[in-house]
Protein backbone atom coordinates (compact mmCIF):
# COMPACT_ATOMS: atom_id res chain seq x y z
CA UNK A 1 0.00 0.00 0.00
CA UNK A 2 1.19 3.42 -1.04
CA UNK A 3 1.33 5.60 1.84
CA UNK A 4 0.06 9.12 1.37
CA UNK A 5 2.57 11.27 4.20
CA UNK A 6 5.30 10.36 6.27
CA UNK A 7 5.30 10.56 9.73
CA UNK A 8 7.12 12.98 12.28
CA UNK A 9 7.03 11.64 16.16
CA UNK A 10 8.02 13.30 18.79
CA UNK A 11 7.60 13.32 22.83
CA UNK A 12 7.56 15.26 25.75
CA UNK A 13 8.47 19.06 25.29
CA UNK A 14 6.42 20.25 28.43
CA UNK A 15 6.21 23.93 27.60
CA UNK A 16 5.41 26.18 30.00
CA UNK A 17 7.42 23.83 32.63
CA UNK A 18 9.12 26.88 33.82
CA UNK A 19 6.31 28.92 34.63
CA UNK A 20 5.88 28.10 38.40
CA UNK A 21 6.38 31.79 39.70
CA UNK A 22 3.31 31.23 42.02
CA UNK A 23 5.18 28.71 44.24
CA UNK A 24 8.83 30.04 42.97
CA UNK A 25 7.94 33.69 42.62
CA UNK A 26 11.89 34.28 42.58
CA UNK A 27 12.53 32.05 39.72
CA UNK A 28 13.78 33.45 36.49
CA UNK A 29 11.13 34.83 34.15
CA UNK A 30 12.65 32.62 31.46
CA UNK A 31 14.64 29.86 32.08
CA UNK A 32 18.13 29.32 29.38
CA UNK A 33 16.86 25.56 28.68
CA UNK A 34 13.23 26.82 28.34
CA UNK A 35 14.57 29.18 25.26
CA UNK A 36 16.88 26.49 24.16
CA UNK A 37 14.36 24.65 23.44
CA UNK A 38 12.28 26.94 21.46
CA UNK A 39 14.85 27.90 19.47
CA UNK A 40 15.55 24.15 18.73
CA UNK A 41 12.11 23.07 18.15
CA UNK A 42 11.15 25.72 15.84
CA UNK A 43 14.19 25.45 13.89
CA UNK A 44 13.41 21.85 13.59
CA UNK A 45 9.50 22.47 12.43
CA UNK A 46 11.19 24.94 10.13
CA UNK A 47 13.33 22.59 8.61
CA UNK A 48 11.18 20.01 7.98
CA UNK A 49 8.41 22.25 6.61
CA UNK A 50 11.09 22.76 3.96
CA UNK A 51 11.95 19.20 3.38
CA UNK A 52 9.55 16.95 2.34
CA UNK A 53 10.39 13.48 1.45
CA UNK A 54 8.85 12.25 -1.77
CA UNK A 55 7.07 15.23 -2.20
CA UNK A 56 4.78 13.80 0.65
CA UNK A 57 3.18 16.24 3.81
CA UNK A 58 4.30 15.25 6.75
CA UNK A 59 1.81 13.77 9.69
CA UNK A 60 3.05 15.47 13.11
CA UNK A 61 2.42 12.94 16.39
CA UNK A 62 3.14 15.05 19.25
CA UNK A 63 2.79 11.85 21.42
CA UNK A 64 1.98 13.55 24.66
CA UNK A 65 3.42 15.98 27.10
CA UNK A 66 3.15 18.81 24.90
CA UNK A 67 2.48 21.42 27.40
CA UNK A 68 3.27 21.22 31.09
CA UNK A 69 -0.22 21.72 32.47
CA UNK A 70 0.45 20.13 35.72
CA UNK A 71 4.03 20.94 36.20
CA UNK A 72 3.03 24.88 35.75
CA UNK A 73 2.47 26.61 39.14
CA UNK A 74 1.00 29.79 37.79
CA UNK A 75 -1.59 32.68 39.60
CA UNK A 76 -4.68 33.84 38.31
CA UNK A 77 -4.12 36.91 35.74
CA UNK A 78 -4.62 40.20 37.01
CA UNK A 79 -6.98 40.73 33.90
CA UNK A 80 -9.30 37.70 35.34
CA UNK A 81 -8.91 38.75 39.18
CA UNK A 82 -10.49 42.90 38.65
CA UNK A 83 -13.42 41.00 36.34
CA UNK A 84 -16.35 41.49 38.35
CA UNK A 85 -18.64 38.01 38.75
CA UNK A 86 -15.34 35.68 37.53
CA UNK A 87 -16.10 31.88 37.66
CA UNK A 88 -12.86 30.58 38.27
CA UNK A 89 -13.87 28.77 41.73
CA UNK A 90 -10.30 28.40 43.63
CA UNK A 91 -10.23 25.82 45.83
CA UNK A 92 -7.98 26.28 49.35
CA UNK A 93 -5.29 24.05 47.61
CA UNK A 94 -5.45 25.71 44.00
CA UNK A 95 -4.85 29.38 46.04
CA UNK A 96 -1.70 27.42 47.67
CA UNK A 97 -0.06 26.08 44.57
CA UNK A 98 -1.65 27.37 41.52
CA UNK A 99 -4.36 27.27 39.17
CA UNK A 100 -5.42 23.51 38.62
CA UNK A 101 -6.73 21.34 36.02
CA UNK A 102 -10.67 22.87 36.24
CA UNK A 103 -11.43 23.75 32.48
CA UNK A 104 -10.91 27.41 32.61
CA UNK A 105 -8.01 27.00 34.42
CA UNK A 106 -6.51 24.59 32.02
CA UNK A 107 -7.86 27.50 29.09
CA UNK A 108 -5.96 30.30 31.23
CA UNK A 109 -2.93 27.84 31.58
CA UNK A 110 -2.78 27.05 27.78
CA UNK A 111 -3.21 31.07 27.00
CA UNK A 112 0.19 31.56 29.28
CA UNK A 113 1.88 29.18 27.14
CA UNK A 114 1.12 30.17 23.64
CA UNK A 115 2.61 33.33 24.88
CA UNK A 116 5.67 32.40 26.60
CA UNK A 117 6.45 30.29 24.08
CA UNK A 118 5.17 32.03 20.83
CA UNK A 119 7.87 31.13 18.64
CA UNK A 120 7.03 27.61 18.87
CA UNK A 121 3.13 28.19 18.56
CA UNK A 122 4.58 30.19 15.07
CA UNK A 123 6.47 27.63 13.92
CA UNK A 124 3.95 25.05 14.39
CA UNK A 125 1.50 27.14 13.02
CA UNK A 126 3.28 27.41 9.66
CA UNK A 127 4.34 23.89 9.39
CA UNK A 128 0.57 22.97 9.67
CA UNK A 129 -0.75 25.87 7.44
CA UNK A 130 1.65 24.20 4.49
CA UNK A 131 -0.29 21.37 4.25
CA UNK A 132 1.37 19.16 6.75
CA UNK A 133 -0.87 17.59 9.65
CA UNK A 134 -0.94 17.59 13.24
CA UNK A 135 -2.04 14.73 15.73
CA UNK A 136 -2.00 15.58 19.67
CA UNK A 137 -1.62 12.51 21.83
CA UNK A 138 -2.36 13.18 25.40
CA UNK A 139 0.47 12.35 28.18
CA UNK A 140 0.14 12.64 31.73
CA UNK A 141 1.48 16.23 32.26
CA UNK A 142 -1.10 17.74 29.62
CA UNK A 143 -4.17 15.20 30.62
CA UNK A 144 -6.30 18.67 30.14
CA UNK A 145 -6.47 18.06 26.69
CA UNK A 146 -9.33 15.81 27.50
CA UNK A 147 -11.51 19.52 27.93
CA UNK A 148 -13.13 20.29 24.18
CA UNK A 149 -12.89 23.68 25.38
CA UNK A 150 -8.58 23.30 25.97
CA UNK A 151 -8.42 21.81 22.44
CA UNK A 152 -10.40 24.84 21.03
CA UNK A 153 -8.55 27.17 22.75
CA UNK A 154 -5.11 24.97 21.16
CA UNK A 155 -6.47 25.61 17.85
CA UNK A 156 -7.31 29.47 18.38
CA UNK A 157 -4.12 30.06 19.35
CA UNK A 158 -2.66 28.23 15.87
CA UNK A 159 -4.75 30.03 13.96
CA UNK A 160 -3.43 33.64 15.73
CA UNK A 161 0.12 33.19 13.92
CA UNK A 162 -1.44 31.20 10.18
CA UNK A 163 -4.57 30.42 8.67
CA UNK A 164 -5.46 26.54 8.66
CA UNK A 165 -8.07 24.34 8.62
CA UNK A 166 -9.09 22.57 11.89
CA UNK A 167 -9.32 19.72 10.39
CA UNK A 168 -5.78 19.64 9.98
CA UNK A 169 -5.25 19.36 13.47
CA UNK A 170 -6.25 15.97 15.53
CA UNK A 171 -6.75 15.24 19.02
CA UNK A 172 -6.24 11.72 20.00
CA UNK A 173 -6.98 11.08 23.51
CA UNK A 174 -5.62 7.87 23.91
CA UNK A 175 -2.80 6.58 21.07
CA UNK A 176 -2.27 7.16 17.20
CA UNK A 177 -2.27 3.45 15.11
CA UNK A 178 -1.82 2.83 11.42
CA UNK A 179 -2.33 -1.15 10.81
CA UNK A 180 0.17 -3.31 10.68
CA UNK A 181 2.80 -0.06 11.12
CA UNK A 182 2.87 1.85 14.14
CA UNK A 183 1.32 2.16 17.13
CA UNK A 184 2.09 5.23 19.00
CA UNK A 185 1.04 6.63 22.99
CA UNK A 186 2.62 8.45 25.48
CA UNK A 187 3.29 5.46 27.84
CA UNK A 188 2.23 6.50 31.17
CA UNK A 189 -0.74 4.51 31.97
CA UNK A 190 2.28 1.73 31.99
CA UNK A 191 3.58 3.93 35.15
CA UNK A 192 1.46 3.12 38.35
CA UNK A 193 3.01 6.49 39.50
CA UNK A 194 1.47 8.35 36.48
CA UNK A 195 -1.55 6.67 35.28
CA UNK A 196 -4.95 7.28 35.19
CA UNK A 197 -8.02 4.73 36.00
CA UNK A 198 -10.32 6.01 33.02
CA UNK A 199 -7.72 7.08 30.65
CA UNK A 200 -10.92 8.18 28.70
CA UNK A 201 -12.60 9.89 31.14
CA UNK A 202 -9.41 11.39 33.46
CA UNK A 203 -11.86 13.77 35.62
CA UNK A 204 -11.47 13.86 39.54
CA UNK A 205 -14.17 11.35 40.82
CA UNK A 206 -14.59 14.07 44.03
CA UNK A 207 -15.27 16.92 41.50
CA UNK A 208 -15.61 16.10 38.18
CA UNK A 209 -14.98 19.86 37.05
CA UNK A 210 -11.77 19.17 37.37
CA UNK A 211 -9.02 16.33 36.43
CA UNK A 212 -7.87 13.75 38.23
CA UNK A 213 -4.28 13.68 40.05
CA UNK A 214 -1.43 10.92 39.61
CA UNK A 215 0.70 10.61 42.93
CA UNK A 216 3.69 11.97 40.69
CA UNK A 217 0.95 15.34 39.67
CA UNK A 218 0.61 15.24 43.58
CA UNK A 219 4.30 15.49 44.94
CA UNK A 220 4.79 18.05 41.77
CA UNK A 221 2.54 20.45 42.71
CA UNK A 222 3.02 19.90 46.65
CA UNK A 223 6.13 19.24 47.08
CA UNK A 224 8.80 20.13 44.35
CA UNK A 225 7.61 23.10 42.55
CA UNK A 226 6.90 25.01 46.09
CA UNK A 227 11.23 23.61 47.22
CA UNK A 228 13.90 25.81 46.26
CA UNK A 229 16.49 23.40 44.88
CA UNK A 230 14.57 20.08 44.34
CA UNK A 231 14.14 19.10 40.47
CA UNK A 232 11.73 17.03 38.81
CA UNK A 233 14.02 14.34 37.63
CA UNK A 234 17.04 12.67 39.55
CA UNK A 235 14.68 11.02 42.52
CA UNK A 236 14.94 7.68 41.05
CA UNK A 237 18.34 6.66 42.81
CA UNK A 238 17.56 8.83 46.16
CA UNK A 239 17.60 7.57 49.29
CA UNK A 240 16.20 8.94 52.47
CA UNK A 241 19.47 10.02 53.69
CA UNK A 242 19.78 11.97 50.53
CA UNK A 243 16.52 13.70 51.10
CA UNK A 244 17.95 13.72 54.57
CA UNK A 245 20.81 15.69 53.10
CA UNK A 246 19.04 18.03 51.02
CA UNK A 247 16.36 18.98 54.12
CA UNK A 248 19.45 19.84 56.20
CA UNK A 249 21.30 22.08 53.46
CA UNK A 250 17.28 24.06 53.60
CA UNK A 251 18.07 25.14 57.37
CA UNK A 252 15.47 24.19 60.21
CA UNK A 253 13.02 26.58 59.18
CA UNK A 254 13.47 25.10 55.40
CA UNK A 255 13.00 21.66 56.80
CA UNK A 256 10.15 22.19 58.51
CA UNK A 257 8.72 23.73 55.67
CA UNK A 258 9.47 20.97 53.44
CA UNK A 259 7.82 18.53 56.30
CA UNK A 260 4.60 20.42 55.71
CA UNK A 261 4.61 19.83 52.09
CA UNK A 262 5.01 16.66 51.87
CA UNK A 263 1.95 15.60 55.06
CA UNK A 264 0.08 17.46 52.72
CA UNK A 265 0.88 15.91 49.89
CA UNK A 266 0.14 12.77 51.92
CA UNK A 267 -3.29 14.17 53.43
CA UNK A 268 -4.02 15.14 49.42
CA UNK A 269 -3.21 11.02 48.32
CA UNK A 270 -5.03 10.02 51.11
CA UNK A 271 -8.37 11.78 49.87
CA UNK A 272 -7.69 10.76 46.33
CA UNK A 273 -7.48 6.63 48.01
CA UNK A 274 -10.90 7.47 49.63
CA UNK A 275 -13.00 8.97 46.76
CA UNK A 276 -12.01 6.53 44.41
CA UNK A 277 -14.66 3.94 45.81
CA UNK A 278 -17.63 5.74 45.43
CA UNK A 279 -20.91 6.48 43.93
CA UNK A 280 -19.14 9.24 41.89
CA UNK A 281 -16.14 6.79 41.06
CA UNK A 282 -19.27 4.50 38.98
CA UNK A 283 -19.94 7.53 37.31
CA UNK A 284 -16.60 8.44 36.09
CA UNK A 285 -16.23 4.49 35.03
CA UNK A 286 -19.58 4.48 33.05
CA UNK A 287 -18.46 7.78 31.31
CA UNK A 288 -14.83 6.26 30.42
CA UNK A 289 -16.71 3.34 29.17
CA UNK A 290 -19.45 5.40 27.05
CA UNK A 291 -16.05 7.22 25.40
CA UNK A 292 -14.40 3.73 24.86
CA UNK A 293 -17.74 2.70 23.13
CA UNK A 294 -17.36 5.62 20.96
CA UNK A 295 -14.09 5.82 19.99
CA UNK A 296 -14.27 2.31 19.39
CA UNK A 297 -16.82 3.35 16.17
CA UNK A 298 -15.11 6.20 15.10
CA UNK A 299 -11.78 4.19 14.36
CA UNK A 300 -13.91 0.94 13.85
CA UNK A 301 -11.65 -1.10 16.20
CA UNK A 302 -13.82 -3.51 18.13
CA UNK A 303 -14.40 -2.76 22.02
CA UNK A 304 -12.78 -6.12 23.11
CA UNK A 305 -9.40 -4.87 21.66
CA UNK A 306 -9.83 -1.55 23.27
CA UNK A 307 -10.53 -3.42 26.60
CA UNK A 308 -7.53 -5.76 26.33
CA UNK A 309 -5.57 -2.88 25.41
CA UNK A 310 -6.63 -1.16 29.01
CA UNK A 311 -6.29 -4.05 31.02
CA UNK A 312 -2.63 -4.04 30.33
CA UNK A 313 -2.37 -0.66 31.87
CA UNK A 314 -0.84 -0.76 35.44
CA UNK A 315 -3.06 0.73 37.89
CA UNK A 316 -2.91 3.66 39.46
CA UNK A 317 -0.81 3.72 43.04
CA UNK A 318 -3.32 5.77 44.46
CA UNK A 319 -6.06 2.68 44.73
CA UNK A 320 -3.36 1.14 47.43
CA UNK A 321 -2.31 3.00 50.50
CA UNK A 322 0.63 0.64 50.69
CA UNK A 323 1.65 2.12 46.73
CA UNK A 324 0.78 5.76 48.50
CA UNK A 325 3.32 5.18 51.66
CA UNK A 326 5.73 3.46 48.64
CA UNK A 327 5.65 6.70 46.34
CA UNK A 328 6.72 9.06 49.35
CA UNK A 329 9.38 6.53 51.31
CA UNK A 330 7.48 5.62 54.64
CA UNK A 331 7.00 2.55 53.87
CA UNK A 332 11.16 2.62 53.87
CA UNK A 333 10.73 4.12 57.19
CA UNK A 334 8.40 2.33 58.43
CA UNK A 335 10.23 -1.46 57.89
CA UNK A 336 13.52 0.36 59.01
CA UNK A 337 11.54 1.13 62.40
CA UNK A 338 9.75 -2.34 62.90
CA UNK A 339 13.54 -4.36 62.01
CA UNK A 340 15.07 -1.71 64.74
CA UNK A 341 11.90 -2.72 67.46
CA UNK A 342 12.85 -6.09 67.00
CA UNK A 343 15.94 -6.05 67.21
CA UNK A 344 15.54 -4.34 70.63
CA UNK A 345 12.44 -6.87 71.70
CA UNK A 346 14.90 -9.60 70.97
CA UNK A 347 18.03 -8.07 73.37
CA UNK A 348 15.26 -7.51 76.12
CA UNK A 349 13.55 -10.57 76.08
CA UNK A 350 16.35 -13.38 75.39
CA UNK A 351 18.34 -14.35 78.53
CA UNK A 352 22.00 -14.19 77.22
CA UNK A 353 24.10 -11.94 75.40
CA UNK A 354 25.19 -14.39 72.93
CA UNK A 355 21.73 -15.90 72.02
CA UNK A 356 20.56 -12.26 71.85
CA UNK A 357 22.60 -11.60 69.57
CA UNK A 358 22.33 -14.35 67.22
CA UNK A 359 18.55 -13.32 67.09
CA UNK A 360 19.29 -9.79 66.78
CA UNK A 361 21.12 -10.63 63.34
CA UNK A 362 17.97 -13.00 62.41
CA UNK A 363 15.72 -10.21 62.75
CA UNK A 364 17.40 -7.55 60.97
CA UNK A 365 18.15 -10.15 58.21
CA UNK A 366 14.36 -11.04 58.02
CA UNK A 367 13.54 -6.98 57.92
CA UNK A 368 15.66 -6.22 55.48
CA UNK A 369 14.68 -9.61 53.19
CA UNK A 370 11.50 -8.19 53.68
CA UNK A 371 12.32 -4.65 52.68
CA UNK A 372 13.90 -5.76 49.31
CA UNK A 373 11.04 -8.20 48.94
CA UNK A 374 8.22 -5.47 48.97
CA UNK A 375 10.45 -3.19 47.31
CA UNK A 376 10.53 -5.70 44.42
CA UNK A 377 7.02 -5.95 44.30
CA UNK A 378 6.36 -2.18 44.62
CA UNK A 379 8.97 -1.85 41.05
CA UNK A 380 11.87 0.94 40.01
CA UNK A 381 10.50 4.61 40.33
CA UNK A 382 11.58 4.13 37.20
CA UNK A 383 9.44 3.08 33.87
CA UNK A 384 11.50 2.36 31.21
CA UNK A 385 10.84 -1.79 31.93
CA UNK A 386 7.32 -1.75 32.31
CA UNK A 387 7.12 -0.09 28.84
CA UNK A 388 9.52 -2.22 26.80
CA UNK A 389 8.04 -4.54 28.41
CA UNK A 390 4.24 -3.68 27.45
CA UNK A 391 5.40 -3.62 23.58
CA UNK A 392 5.40 -6.41 22.24
CA UNK A 393 1.94 -7.32 24.02
CA UNK A 394 0.52 -3.94 22.49
CA UNK A 395 1.77 -5.16 19.25
CA UNK A 396 -0.22 -8.41 19.82
CA UNK A 397 -3.53 -6.63 20.12
CA UNK A 398 -2.67 -3.67 17.68
CA UNK A 399 -0.05 -5.37 14.85
CA UNK A 400 2.65 -2.98 14.12
CA UNK A 401 5.56 -3.01 12.95
CA UNK A 402 7.19 -0.05 15.57
CA UNK A 403 5.70 0.36 18.69
CA UNK A 404 6.34 4.03 20.04
CA UNK A 405 5.99 5.49 23.05
CA UNK A 406 7.60 8.71 25.02
CA UNK A 407 6.89 9.45 29.01
CA UNK A 408 10.63 8.33 30.19
CA UNK A 409 13.04 10.46 28.58
CA UNK A 410 15.02 8.28 27.62
CA UNK A 411 15.85 7.33 23.94
CA UNK A 412 15.67 3.73 23.53
CA UNK A 413 15.39 1.50 20.23
CA UNK A 414 14.95 -2.29 20.77
CA UNK A 415 13.51 -5.09 18.51
CA UNK A 416 11.47 -7.83 20.33
CA UNK A 417 12.46 -11.23 20.06
CA UNK A 418 10.80 -12.72 17.59
CA UNK A 419 11.89 -10.06 15.05
CA UNK A 420 8.31 -8.37 14.41
CA UNK A 421 8.11 -5.46 16.59
CA UNK A 422 10.63 -2.75 17.02
CA UNK A 423 10.24 -0.68 20.40
CA UNK A 424 11.24 2.83 19.98
CA UNK A 425 11.19 5.65 22.83
CA UNK A 426 11.46 9.10 21.67
CA UNK A 427 13.38 10.74 24.47
CA UNK A 428 12.71 14.06 25.34
CA UNK A 429 13.23 17.86 24.36
CA UNK A 430 12.81 19.05 27.80
CA UNK A 431 15.32 19.57 30.75
CA UNK A 432 15.57 21.44 34.03
CA UNK A 433 18.15 23.87 34.73
CA UNK A 434 19.57 23.31 37.84
CA UNK A 435 20.28 26.21 40.40
CA UNK A 436 24.36 25.09 41.33
CA UNK A 437 25.19 25.17 37.50
CA UNK A 438 25.38 20.92 37.10
CA UNK A 439 23.89 18.97 34.30
CA UNK A 440 20.48 18.00 34.28
CA UNK A 441 19.56 13.93 35.25
CA UNK A 442 17.54 14.07 32.23
CA UNK A 443 19.11 15.88 29.21
CA UNK A 444 16.97 17.21 26.49
CA UNK A 445 18.00 14.37 23.83
CA UNK A 446 15.78 16.68 21.21
CA UNK A 447 15.35 13.34 19.61
CA UNK A 448 12.30 12.65 17.47
CA UNK A 449 11.48 9.35 14.55
CA UNK A 450 11.06 9.90 11.08
CA UNK A 451 9.02 7.21 9.67
CA UNK A 452 8.60 6.65 5.74
CA UNK A 453 7.95 4.33 2.91
CA UNK A 454 11.38 3.06 1.11
CA UNK A 455 11.07 0.81 -1.74
CA UNK A 456 7.64 -0.72 -0.26
CA UNK A 457 9.48 -1.39 2.96
CA UNK A 458 8.87 0.86 6.37
CA UNK A 459 11.42 2.89 7.45
CA UNK A 460 11.69 4.21 10.68
CA UNK A 461 14.73 6.09 11.93
CA UNK A 462 15.55 7.83 15.67
CA UNK A 463 17.04 11.30 14.84
CA UNK A 464 18.16 14.00 16.88
CA UNK A 465 17.88 17.78 15.87
CA UNK A 466 21.88 19.41 15.83
CA UNK A 467 23.09 22.64 15.35
CA UNK A 468 23.08 21.96 11.30
CA UNK A 469 19.92 19.94 11.41
CA UNK A 470 18.62 16.40 11.82
CA UNK A 471 21.04 13.97 12.59
CA UNK A 472 20.71 10.16 13.20
CA UNK A 473 20.36 9.36 16.72
CA UNK A 474 21.20 5.51 15.64
CA UNK A 475 21.60 3.10 12.51
CA UNK A 476 18.06 3.29 10.77
CA UNK A 477 15.63 0.49 11.58
CA UNK A 478 14.14 -1.77 9.54
CA UNK A 479 11.02 -4.31 10.10
CA UNK A 480 13.19 -7.50 10.48
CA UNK A 481 16.82 -5.44 11.02
CA UNK A 482 18.94 -6.81 13.51
CA UNK A 483 18.18 -5.83 17.47
CA UNK A 484 19.74 -2.69 18.58
CA UNK A 485 19.60 -0.74 22.04
CA UNK A 486 20.27 3.04 22.60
Amino acid sequence: MQRKHNLLVLSDVHLGSDLVHHSRPDAPERADSSLRRDRDLAAMLEWYREHRVGKKPWRLVIAGDFVDFVGMSVSVPQSRVDMPGDALDLTEEERAHGLGGAVEHAVLKLQMVGTHHAEVFASLARFVADGNLLVVVRGNHDVDFHWEPVQREFLSLLSGHAPLEQSCVEFAPWFYYEEGEIFIEHGHQYDSFCSYENVMHPVSPRDPRRSSRSISDVLLRYVVRPTRGMRESGHDDMTIADYLRFGARLGATGMLALARRFFGALGALFAIWRYQFGGAADWVRQEHDRKMRLLAEARQISESRLRALAKLQRPPATKSLLMILASVMLDRIVVAVLGLALVVAVFYFTPTFEYATLAAVFAASLAAGLGIAWARARGPLDASGELRDCAPRVARLFPAAFVVMGHTHLPEVRQDADAETTYVNLGAWAEEDSEDGCAPALPATRTHLVVQSVDGELVAELMKWGDAGPERFQPGYRSGADPTTA
